[in-house]
């Protein structure tokens, strides 16, 4: 009986991942255990402008083995800006915490044409159970302008 019950533990251990997240006002780090979502599942966003901007663009996120790869791509930037962006909790009008730690994302160097590509590797998983949404920020020192935002739906 010791053993199943150390089974049944261990099993319910490995369906957990930690979710990590980053204030990025006070810097402090928040560490739960999350329920594991499903291996390999795509999550995806449809970033549109806001506040004026013309920026709009994609994020696909995919779960694997407790980890998360995230790729941006947005159209309509002006060149030679730099937008950071971010997964984060909650909805683009609730707003909410970034997912993993703010230094795992590569911020998005805009190209001659507008566009711009980036990539995250986030040490975590997304949980079916809460609300995503991907922010692009207008630049470096103007974190708290969005110029674009959209859900992340699985």
């Amino acid at each position: 009986m010791r053993v199943l019950t150390l089974v049944c533990a261990a099993a319910a251990l490995a369906a957990c991942t930690p979710r990590i997240n980053t204030n990025p006002e006070t810097g402090k780090v928040d560490v739960d255990m999350e329920p594991v979502t499903q291996r390999g599942e795509v999550w995806n966003a449809a970033i549109a402008p806001q506040g004026g901007s013309a920026v709009r663009g994609t994020t696909t996120a995919t779960v694997r083995e407790g980890h998360t790869a995230a790729n941006t791509s947005i159209t309509g930037g002006t060149p030679g800006a730099v937008h950071p962006w971010h997964i984060h909790e909650g909805t683009c009008a609730s707003g909410g915490p970034i997912v993993g730690t703010p230094n795992a994302y590569t911020p998005l160097q805009v190209a001659s044409n507008g566009a711009a590509t980036a990539e995250a590797h986030l040490m975590l998983t997304l949980n079916e159970a809460r609300a995503y949404h991907v922010n692009v920020h207008a630049s470096p020192t103007e974190m708290g302008n969005i110029i674009a935002c959209g859900p992340l739906n699985d």
